[in-house]
């Protein structure tokens, strides 16, 4: 029973990230076609859409996971109203009805992590196992998605929207064989307020904004420093595929090392790590060391996603991790991004790439010793 249970958070994990890796970083690909009309704006407020209405919406469906005891139903509800919305980009090519349905899409989609986030940590908290052990076969379909539809795009551009909504499809399916496990109406509950109280889950939250921004904002920023340096754009394309395949051994030990020498460590360590390869960047190395540099972001990547998850389950009461999770992942993913997208596009055009990495770097120091603050602050 627990391994089938295992089997299926990690299969729900793959098809998750798959159809994320065959939609998104093709998108403003798709739109950008002539046959569209769009201009650059109007495709930047289409990709735009899903980071921007994350950052409000995760909270809320981590609340409601909190309130009724039911994530697993508000992920099936979630996976299947997005497929649905996948698939409706297919049907217009008018501006105002894209943009209408990637705001609904992007009401389903943002759940798609925090939800099967908490769901898997309250079972491996429950059977002792490693939270990494499932979350690494995100990483995998992610890498699988990214490399198949590259090829795959060549064949017509729609293939991205079939091969998305198929794998969300399939994770609705998954998702039946997780067993949903009633709310204990007699168990403490603490008031979903208590978390916006909690002073260390807050500075953690500021601390995980400052580190975990520049590592997404790399992934825009960096296919821009390796092609200015002279470089191919499938030259970039492998080096992310890189950095993806180096994530996926380092979660599967991330947990050993958290439980060695404790969450906060690991992660002032590997914040620092992140501070390190992005001043190496900023120095102009040899273009040879790309190579080692998006292998260690995967490293980096590999670490800090399963020690910080795990790391928020002690932060807060058991009865409002669902909001937690989900507002960890706002703030780290959505609003992170946004804000470190826009400081980056304001320092490009103000001085260099190279300046934009050593922005990053400053922010990723700061953000490490905010860690070890988060861990000695005591409520």
């Amino acid at each position: 029973m627990v391994n089938r249970q295992k089997y299926s958070y990690q299969a729900l994990y793959f098809f998750i990230f798959f159809a994320q890796g065959a939609l998104i970083p093709y998108l403003a690909l798709y739109f950008s076609q002539d046959a569209f009309g769009l201009s650059a704006s109007e495709v930047g407020t289409i990709v735009a859409t899903g980071p921007i209405l994350s950052i409000l919406l995760q909270p809320v469906w981590g609340m409601f996971a909190d309130k009724f005891g039911r994530p697993k139903r508000l992920l099936m509800i979630a996976l299947l109203g997005a497929a649905v919305f996948t698939l409706s980009y297919l049907l217009t090519s008018v501006y105002l009805l894209l943009l209408l349905i990637s705001c609904l899409w992007a009401l389903f989609q943002c759940a798609h992590i925090p939800l099967v986030d908490t769901l898997a940590i309250q079972f491996t908290q429950r059977k002792g196992i490693d939270y990494g052990l499932l979350r690494l076969f995100g990483s995998a379909g992610f890498a699988v998605a990214t490399l198949a539809l590259g090829r795959l795009m060549d064949y017509g551009y729609e293939s991205i929207f079939y091969a998305s909504g198929a794998a969300l499809l399939l994770a609705f399916a998954v998702s039946f064989l997780l067993v949903d496990h009633a709310p204990d109406h007699e168990a403490e509950k603490a008031p979903i307020g208590s978390l916006f109280k909690n002073g260390r889950f807050l500075l953690f939250l500021i601390a995980g904004i400052l580190v975990f921004g520049p590592i997404f904002g790399n992934n825009y920023y960096f296919g821009s420093y390796v092609t200015s340096r002279g470089e191919t754009t499938a030259f970039v394309g492998t080096l992310f595929f890189v950095a993806v395949l180096c994530e996926i051994p380092l979660m599967r030990i991330a947990s050993a090392l958290l439980l060695r020498f404790g969450a906060i460590p690991v992660l002032f360590a590997v914040s620092l790590l992140s501070a390190v390869r992005t001043g190496l960047l900023a120095l102009e190395p040899v273009m040879w060391s790309m190579w080692i540099l998006a292998a260690l972001q995967g490293v980096i990547v590999g670490l800090l996603i399963p020690v910080a998850l795990q790391y928020v389950r002690s932060l807060v009461h058991p009865s409002t991790i669902g909001t937690a999770v989900s507002t960890y992942m706002a703030a780290t993913t959505g609003l992170a991004t946004a804000l470190f997208n826009l400081m980056s596009g304001i320092v490009l055009d103000q001085s260099s790439i190279f300046a934009v990495f050593w922005v990053y770097t400053i922010c990723s120091v700061i953000g490490s010793f905010l860690f070890l603050a988060s861990g000695r602050n005591k409520e």
